[in-house]
């Protein structure tokens, strides 16, 4: 069976590990490390602000070189940052513990790097020094000088020990390089790999970045229906108020005899305007955000939504206290998804919608008896909702064969403090 990684290999019988592909894998990967220590080395010195610019790029090299040796692909420890991220990439990579990690990997790869290439010297040395005294002794008797007062003679007869000695020395040669390879390579991924704790605490970040943007969405929806409300909304109120009274002003002059025929026809008109703008604008309101929800819960807006739905409407709502906001506004909107797509898509003529509280989560289902064969990839509508209950840690579920019914649930949990009245006072 072949060794997963290089230090397998090692424990493996002396003649099976050097017969094999690791002592060369090994020599590979030594010799890109002298490589990378000689080339970083003038690099780093003359960028020396850019340290951890080219550390992140080392770590971003070393988590792919470590498979020469065996080693799985490692993950990044780095936050993932979309296209429309790219403008701080720079203010978030310098304040991760990974990019200081990778920049510790960069030191070492320059300290290790030139350690290889000194080893791959000195082996590179010993094994000319052995050819050169197999050579010369084959050639005569020659008196060699190996270091400073050490020389020996060899000649026809007696040069051959080299060659055993040059076999020793290279098979020993290859342990030190596998394990000087093993040995760098997995410092390096302890330290350019990704931590279980970072991994957490960014799952958990993106979670509650996720969380967040449902909150300041639905926030920016209050505002927005607060504002027409309380702006547009009256300025119509008030409109139709100055109508009415020129309306009295106008029945006032018809009484003395004054032809107000063309008059009352213009403001006929403009009342009939002003009151098809107020329920356009009410019913636009009702869509953004409906006071009823904040004001009065689930419960109650839900029980408002079968006023207006044009298909025949079924409620089996549990009672319940007040939930979280974002939770009803998630339940809410599924809701009114669901009515829209059975009124747009279907010829269903009934629908149900089931809602309880069971087990610290709210399960909604909203069923219609049309044709079904609805589809999640033909449209936005139900992959937002998908991304919702994602969003809260909830799970969504489409029911349709064909021929229907069609059945969506959405199951959010509940956040153990629940809220209360109080929550009138977003508004």
């Amino acid at each position: 069976m072949e060794p997963a990684t290089v230090w397998h290999a090692l424990m493996r019988a002396p003649w099976r590990f050097l017969l094999s592909r690791w002592p060369w894998l090994a020599l590979v990967y030594l010799l890109v490390s002298a490589v990378l220590g000689f080339a970083l080395l003038p690099v780093t010195i003359v960028t020396l602000l850019l340290l951890p610019l080219w550390g992140i790029l080392v770590g971003a090299l070393e988590r792919r070189r470590t498979r020469i040796l065996g080693f799985p692909r490692q993950g990044s420890g780095h936050v993932p940052l979309s296209r429309d991220q790219r403008h701080i990439w720079l203010a978030v990579r310098v304040n991760e513990a990974a990019t200081w990690r990778e920049t510790a990997a960069l030191v070492l790869d320059l300290v290790l790097g030139w350690l290889a290439l000194t080893v791959l010297f000195v082996q590179g040395l010993c094994l000319v020094v052995f050819v050169f005294v197999g050579v010369s002794g084959s050639r005569g008797p020659t008196r060699i000088n190996l270091f400073a007062d050490a020389w020996i003679i060899v000649g026809p007869d007696t040069w051959w020990p080299a060659i055993p000695i040059a076999l020793l020395a290279v098979c020993l040669f290859a342990y030190v390089n596998a394990v000087l390879a093993a040995g760098q390579a997995s410092l390096l991924r302890i330290l350019c790999g990704p931590r279980q704790r970072e991994i957490s605490r960014n799952v958990e970040r993106l979670v509650q970045s996720r969380a967040a943007l449902v909150e300041a969405f639905e926030a920016e929806r209050r505002r927005i229906e607060r504002d027409l409300h309380d702006g547009v909304q009256q300025e119509l109120v008030t409109l139709a108020a100055r109508l009415g009274m020129v309306s009295l002003e106008l029945d006032d002059l018809a009484a003395r005899g004054a032809d107000t025929r063309l008059a009352r026809g213009s403001l006929d008109a403009a009342q009939g305007q002003a009151e098809h703008a107020m329920a356009t604008l009410r019913d636009t309101v009702r869509g953004i955000y409906p006071a009823v929800l904040t004001d009065h819960g689930l419960r109650a807006a839900l029980g408002e939504l079968a006023n207006r739905t044009p298909i025949p409407l079924s409620f089996n709502v549990a009672d319940f206290d007040r939930l979280p906001a974002s939770v009803e506004t998630a339940a809410y909107y599924f809701v009114t998804e669901g009515i829209s797509n059975a009124a747009k898509h279907t010829a269903a003529t009934t629908l149900t919608v089931h809602a309880a509280v069971n087990e610290d989560a709210l399960t909604v289902t909203v069923t219609d008896n049309g044709h079904g064969g609805a589809d999640e990839c033909a449209g936005t509508g139900l992959r937002g909702l998908r991304e919702r209950a994602d969003t809260l840690g909830g799970q969504f579920t489409l029911v349709s064969p064909d021929g229907g019914p069609t059945t969506l649930q959405m199951t959010l949990p509940i956040i153990t403090k629940r809220i209360d009245q109080d929550a009138t006072a977003v508004r």
